[in-house]
């Protein structure tokens, strides 16, 4: 099994919150205060207002008095709170489910197809090192580790892309997704996207055999074409893993997640494999 495979690497709703603790107590005040003053939560507008929601993105940001951040922080925030509302659904996409998907060929869903997710929210974490953007104009391109997904009941799709952690910038790098309904998600899984050249294929020097995320719009194609192929069982999400286990079989280049200073450092949440249908 390739160490892409092996085990979910640890995610940003881990890296941006300071523990369990602080989430089941925030999230849950947040909660509170959006009940008792009749706030939609599914807005994240409306969400990242509520005193309760400021007070905790106080505590995560980091010392920056850029209100553009408090923003960014606040879509984090949203992203995180569904996630943990919805019971912390996260799955790894397998390297050959990642191709699957990313095949310009590969028919990509039934114009009739009603978008549907696995669950109101989650996370799904991209195969190591082969998705990369820019998610600053101009700026170097990095790995994208994954994606959140929050599907309101008023069939809303938000989408949040993240990127790793760097030394020379402040918390994680993201790159929102416009809300978008979820008939227009639909028609995405089937677009061409861009104007030149075929979807996902690669723009680094040297990197022919990697992914590239050039718009917002390949954003919404690759979830929609992830979900398309769950629903009608082409891709398949596997038993649940327990946090912070390898998983059985053979690692790649011997590297252990447990031991090795090279391995990605594990989640801690349960995790699911998306592998192809012909998997074993």
């Amino acid at each position: 099994m390739r160490i892409h495979d092996r085990y979910a690497r640890v995610t940003p709703y881990e890296m941006a919150l300071p523990g369990r603790p602080f989430a089941e107590e925030r999230f849950g005040l947040i909660r509170d205060e959006a009940d008792r003053r009749g706030v939609d939560i599914w807005d994240p507008g409306a969400f990242s207002m509520l005193e309760q929601s400021r007070r905790a993105i106080a505590d995560i940001r980091v010392e920056d008095d850029n209100p553009v951040l408090f923003v960014q922080y606040g879509v984090i925030l949203f992203h995180a709170f569904h996630f943990w509302s919805a019971g912390e659904h996260l799955y790894l996409l397998g390297n050959e489910a990642a191709h699957q998907l990313t095949r310009a060929r590969r028919p990509a869903g039934p114009e009739d197809w009603a978008f549907a997710a696995p669950s109101r929210a989650g996370y799904v974490q991209l195969p190591h090192y082969l998705f990369w953007a820019r998610p600053e104009a101009g700026g170097p391109a990095e790995a994208l580790d994954g994606f959140f997904w929050v599907f309101t009941p008023a069939h809303r799709l938000h989408l949040m892309v993240a990127s790793g952690m760097r030394a020379d910038r402040p918390g994680l790098g993201v790159m929102p997704v416009p809300e978008i309904p979820g008939e227009e998600a639909s028609r995405w899984a089937a677009a061409n996207v861009r104007e030149r050249g075929d979807d996902f294929a690669s723009t680094l020097p040297g990197g022919e055999d990697l992914c590239s995320i050039e718009t917002l719009g390949e954003v919404v194609k690759l979830a929609g074409r992830l979900f398309w192929q769950l629903e009608r069982g082409s891709l398949r999400a596997g038993a649940p893993t327990k946090g912070g286990d390898g998983g059985s079989g053979p690692s790649e280049g011997g590297v252990d997640p447990a031991t090795s200073s090279r391995a990605p450092l594990a989640s801690t949440l349960p995790w699911r494999l998306i592998t192809t249908a012909e998997a074993r």
